[in-house]
């Protein structure tokens, strides 16, 4: 992939997704339509597919917010029931398929933790827990440990 379509792929990708949030929020139509399941489709593929099956498994996720709500961290279950634990509009996640894929080869633009919890931010699927400063800073130590244990 040429640098120039790099670069401009992310912009789609959010752009994309973007209307779908403005659509969900004017309509209050909490699903995602056929046409938008397509262009979702012709620009992430797989991850997509493995994004919605997470969603399907896990229809909400857990939102840990501090009091304040300026601190939030989205908790996404992946294979095995493993955590991991995003930030909102964030594009970083712990696991190995971000470092590799997102990171390494520029071969995709999301993880599908972070396509999942974006998607499950949209169609507003996640359940706040609300968190000290302290358990919110656990919670984000943590997210550091399962990426050593990724190597």
């Amino acid at each position: 992939m040429n640098s120039y379509i790099r670069l401009k792929v992310p912009v789609v990708a959010e752009s994309i997704l973007g209307k779908i949030e403005k659509r969900v929020a004017e309509l209050d139509n909490k699903d995602l339509l056929d046409e938008e399941l397509l262009t979702l489709h012709s620009v992430f593929g797989n991850v997509l597919e493995r994004s919605l099956d997470i969603l399907e498994k896990h229809p909400s996720f857990t939102a840990y917010t501090t009091k304040n709500k300026l601190r939030v961290l989205l908790e996404i279950k992946g294979e095995n029931d493993r955590c991991y634990r995003v930030f909102p509009r964030i594009n970083y996640c712990p696991c190995y398929s971000f470092k590799h894929q997102v990171l390494e080869h520029k071969s995709q633009v999301f993880c599908k933790h972070v396509l999942a919890a974006r998607i499950a931010l949209i169609l507003g699927r996640i359940t706040e827990h609300e968190v000290t400063q302290d358990q919110y800073l656990m919670l984000l130590r943590s997210m550091y440990d399962i990426e050593e244990n990724n190597g």
